[in-house]
């Protein structure tokens, strides 16, 4: 959850604000037994009673944000260093650029990861298809004939072109350009399967390890 804080407030003030906002969400839920996480040194150690309170102005925050621990059961107030707490971190960047005060952000935040792009992530899962569809053939077709899949949109068409730099074609085969001029057998996937049965297997016994045994797939030329 985040809330956005439109008035005027020193940082901690919007701490104790972050703080009270999470203890009364948690017994709006009727949560008996909570950990509190808060990358502000000062207002754990206040609400512990751990430090003295110096600054007046933060009192009433204080008095609130312990009268609001008595709701619950249990409750443990840990300090963490911004460092590790990212997500926090993160749901406050959300609220201070969330500019549609009068719109309320309720739909769920959904944070995903990416290494690939779809396409390229469309090219892996051709490989787990029954009719083994070669997973190159959209990058074969295009050095052949410069043509694209009937569905493939701008998006895919500059990606196809892109993958193709890193391709050649000779004698109606697929290479994949590596180091140093080197060039390499595009194989389906059963293609890949036999190749690493016979190199792990029938080759080098069964102590090579992932790594080792894709460096080796290479040197042979497979991609």
């Amino acid at each position: 959850m985040s809330k956005r804080l439109c008035f005027p407030a020193i940082n901690n003030i919007a701490e104790y604000e972050a703080c009270i906002y999470g203890l009364e969400a948690l017994i709006a839920v009727g949560a008996k037994k909570v950990e509190v996480f808060g990358d502000s040194m000062l207002v754990v150690s206040h609400v512990k009673g751990e430090w003295e309170l110096k600054e007046e102005k933060l009192r009433p925050y204080l008095e609130y944000a312990t009268k609001l621990l008595f709701s619950f059961e249990e409750v443990t107030m840990k300090h963490m260093p911004r460092a590790q707490n990212q997500m926090a971190d993160a749901l406050a960047t959300l609220a201070s650029l969330w500019e549609k005060g009068d719109q309320k952000l309720t739909q769920p935040v959904i944070l995903m990861r990416s290494r690939i792009s779809f396409y390229e992530g469309l090219i892996i899962a051709h490989l787990d298809l029954e009719d083994e569809m070669k997973w190159y053939e959209d990058i074969r077709r295009y050095l052949e004939v410069r043509e694209y899949p009937q569905s493939a949109n701008s998006r895919d068409r500059a990606t196809i072109r892109r993958l193709a730099t890193q391709f050649t074609l000779a004698g109606g085969q697929l290479y994949k350009r590596f180091f140093e001029g080197l060039l390499l057998l595009c194989v389906t996937k059963k293609q890949f399967e036999q190749i690493m049965e016979e190199v792990h297997v029938g080759v080098c016994g069964p102590h090579m390890n992932g790594r080792a045994l894709a460096g080796k797939i290479l040197i042979l030329g497979y991609y």
